[in-house]
């Protein structure tokens, strides 16, 4: 062991200890945003919030693509600008929403959209990366999702269970953050975690568990550094997670078939659901990633009322059930996307992107419903203010209760961080 030990490097280790957790309990758990992972702080975490949490959880859906602000929480009366859509009242006096959005418009009073939102790029996958964690990509460092960052403020959300956890797609994970703080990746929802836990019996399954322990052990013995260290604590969470009963909450089967149904027969609905179960059994921060492209530049306007009928019956339904469960008071539900569309419709029907000037939508825990902050002009151009993804993050961070003035060191040197890149909470949607 020792001999094997000292001829690896650091990353080496890491892949190292992985594969053998793998190879030992046949489990590939382990999210693979670990393997980018850099060192974090090795102190505990803040754990007393400098302000009360008015959201103790929050599910982030995230539309793929570029959703269009127009077509959906900023509509138009303009001529050229509404394409095929148009805006029609809400429940809330202040409030309009897209004629495709009726669902949505009967709960407004518990929602609020930001419709001046900014960002500095335009293409798919840098935008993303900014929505997700608030900073602008940079070669060699990645930054931690909201999730991550609730966990090293807040502590971990439940003894077992993950505190957060993606849906449908991967988001940047932890970051800088050690790898324990690692959202739990589920492929698809209507399996959960049943293609991640090992098939074999519970015998042959503690031989493994107790074999790998002192495997882990002898190696982080011979060489005490934070990464492996980092990696051994976050092994053990894995093995606390596959020898408790920790299928069930993940289990959307268990739920009433008209209940699912509501939700919508499909991937995004099913995991919306799964989403409202993870939370009320203990997971702070869920996100669902749709798997359906919002992407109009090609393909026009040929799949919006289904898309757009897929976003309102799933949100609208997630909403209705954390009310009715009592949970919606304390359970932020937003709707975000990369960027918007351009006011300008093509021949084909669809919109370019348009990342100056989009819309948002929040609800429920620490918002105050039925309002918009910020509005575009009548061609959905000149965003005032203009509101960007730090400014998101920094409101989501406050409703939960982290310092969003705290800075974080990454061990090992790098520049000073803060949750979401240090932007300034919206405060008229706080409560």
């Amino acid at each position: 062991m020792h001999d094997l030990a000292r001829q690896l490097d650091d990353a080496s280790r890491r892949s190292f200890l992985q594969y053998a957790a793998k190879t030992a309990l046949g489990v590939t758990l382990l999210p693979p945003a670990f393997l980018g992972a850099a060192p974090g702080d090795p102190n505990k975490p803040v754990l007393v919030p400098t302000k009360k949490a008015s959201a103790d959880a929050v599910i982030f859906l995230y539309m793929r693509g570029g959703m269009s602000q127009i077509d959906t929480f900023d509509p138009k009366t303009d001529g050229e600008t509404k394409g095929s859509t148009r805006p029609v009242a809400t429940k809330a006096d202040d409030l309009q929403f897209s004629n495709l959005l009726p669902k949505l418009g009967d709960q407004a009073k518990d929602i609020s959209v930001i419709r001046s939102m900014t960002t500095r790029t335009g293409a798919h996958s840098q935008a993303s990366y900014v929505m997700h964690t608030g900073y602008r990509q940079r070669p060699g460092s990645t930054h931690p999702q909201l999730g991550s960052w609730a966990q090293h403020f807040l502590g971990k959300s439940d003894p077992v269970l993950p505190s957060s956890v993606v849906i449908s797609g991967g988001n940047p994970g932890p970051g800088f953050l050690p790898p324990d703080h690692s959202p739990l990746p589920i492929g698809d929802p209507n399996k959960g975690i049943k293609d991640l836990l090992p098939n074999i019996e519970k015998e042959r399954m503690d031989k493994r568990v107790n074999l790998a322990r002192q495997f882990a052990s002898a190696f982080e013995y011979y060489f005490p550094h934070e990464d492996v260290k980092a990696y051994s604590d976050f092994y053990q969470q894995t093995i606390k997670f596959l020898s408790s009963d920790a299928s069930e909450p993940f289990d959307i089967s268990k739920e009433p078939q008209n209940l699912r149904s509501q939700y919508g027969n499909h991937s995004f609905g099913q995991g919306c659901i799964l989403a409202r179960r993870l939370v009320e059994k203990g997971v702070r921060y869920v996100e669902v990633k749709s798997r359906r492209n919002w992407d109009s530049m090609h393909g026009g306007t040929r799949q919006l009322n289904s898309l757009a009928d897929e976003l309102d019956g799933s949100v609208s339904a997630l909403m209705t059930d954390l009310r009715d469960r009592g949970m919606l008071e304390r359970t932020m539900v937003v709707v975000t996307s990369e960027f918007g569309r351009t006011s300008k419709v093509k021949g084909n029907g669809g919109r370019d992107h348009h990342p100056n000037g989009f819309s948002c939508m929040l609800a429920g825990g620490g918002i105050k419903g039925g309002q918009a902050i910020g509005a575009t002009n009548e061609k959905g151009r000149e965003p005032e203010p203009k509101l960007e993804p730090k400014d998101f993050h920094a409101t989501i961070a406050t409703a939960m209760g982290m310092n969003v003035e705290k800075r974080f060191h990454p061990k090992g040197g790098g520049r000073p961080s803060f949750v979401g890149g240090r932007g300034k909470p919206i405060m008229e949607l706080l409560v």
